[in-house]
């Protein structure tokens, strides 16, 4: 039997928008996160920050707990307060300075989606293009975000 070719197109559209629309939702997801480590930093306790968020206190202390663990760039070892934003992967950390200027090149596994691809590859960690520009896309809407917000 032979797949019906508009069914399968359709498909693969919805997949694509799919693809898309969880793009979309992992940025917002990590500007949130972002926006909670600033409530968290600029001297809000963490009871009231998952309070006036109506989230548990529970995720509030992961959130800045897993923040504790952002101290350098594992592609040029930059501290943290020598850049600009720090980007968080599963397994890695990249500054805003490597995100501008990373080349993808030989083929290796991705430190952030641990796909086979081609890769920049850093000190301690390698990142592949789609994972370069979802990290540029997160810094973004996190440094439009801090610009917009009242200080």
């Amino acid at each position: 039997m032979t797949l019906d070719e508009e069914l399968l197109a359709a498909a693969r559209r919805a997949g694509t928008a799919s693809a898309a629309a969880q793009d979309k939702a992992d940025v917002a997801k990590a500007v949130y996160h972002h926006a909670v480590l600033r409530l968290h930093r600029a001297g809000g306790s963490m009871r009231e920050i998952a309070d006036a968020l109506k989230m548990s206190h529970q995720r509030v202390h992961q959130i800045v707990e897993q923040s504790k663990r952002v101290e350098r760039c594992w592609f040029c070892a930059r501290a943290a307060d020598q850049v600009g934003k720090l980007m968080a992967g599963p397994a890695a950390l990249i500054c805003d300075l490597c995100v501008a200027s990373a080349e993808v090149g030989e083929v290796g596994d991705c430190s952030f989606c641990g796909e086979t691809k081609p890769v920049h590859h850093g000190a301690e960690a390698r990142i592949c293009r789609k994972c370069l520009d979802f990290s540029a896309a997160v810094i973004t809407e996190a440094t439009v975000s801090e610009a917009a917000s009242p200080r």
